[in-house]
């Protein structure tokens, strides 16, 4: 059982029966530790773009839609899970679709033309899907989407906090550890995995 009180209520919300409370109540301080953040301390998504990319901001072109062979391409999905996961496994950060490695806008809406439902609703339907896939359903509350138009362009936004344990990306029955280094999603080894999980989860290790 986990009781979580509210420094500026008297209420209590009492959690029963909960698998390994222990490892959920981490997760929770964690969240309430380094929240997304809110709407009103967002900077501006333009101004997020011209900072170029770094260790917390990377750029994706598209979810799916390769614009070289105007197909759908699921390299193209890999390769955004694969820096979310990174984002997980160290200190968060965003990822904005939509918006070339230069900062040039793109959009989203060639990513809308591939679903079954061509709007920003179909769009994070299809980007929870295969991240519940490769991911874990269990991390998708650490992920929020929210789509922007800049000029006649959508672009979305995906704010990544980071996991209370590690997050590995699972493909073709082969799972992948990933972390953030500088602007780069790096993937470890087994054995670098081991040595960082025990250094920034403990708990875990």
């Amino acid at each position: 059982t986990i009781l979580i009180k509210n420094s500026s209520s008297s209420n209590v919300l009492t959690l029963d029966d909960i698998s390994y409370p222990l490892q959920n109540l981490k997760i929770i301080e964690t969240c309430i530790a380094s929240p997304l953040p809110s709407s009103n301390k967002r900077l501006d998504v333009s101004k997020l773009i011209s900072q170029g990319e770094h260790e917390s901001l990377e750029f994706k072109s598209s979810l799916r839609f390769d614009r070289h062979s105007r197909a759908v391409n699921r390299e193209l999905e890999k390769s955004v899970l694969k820096t979310i996961a990174a984002f997980l496994n160290s200190k968060g950060g965003s990822v904005i679709i939509g918006v070339g490695d230069a900062g040039e806008l793109i959009g989203v809406e060639s990513d809308y033309q591939t679903l079954k439902h061509r709007n920003s609703d179909g769009f994070e339907n299809h980007f929870t899907q295969i991240f519940n896939s490769a991911i874990g359903p269990e991390f998708r509350q650490l992920a929020k989407l929210r789509f922007h138009k800049i000029g006649e362009r959508d672009v979305c936004v995906v704010d990544v906090a980071p996991s209370a344990r590690p997050a590995y990306l699972k493909f073709d029955d082969v799972e992948h550890f990933y972390i953030r280094t500088g602007n780069v999603s790096t993937p470890l080894k087994l054995s670098e995995v081991e040595s960082y999980v025990r250094s920034r989860w403990p708990r875990w290790s």
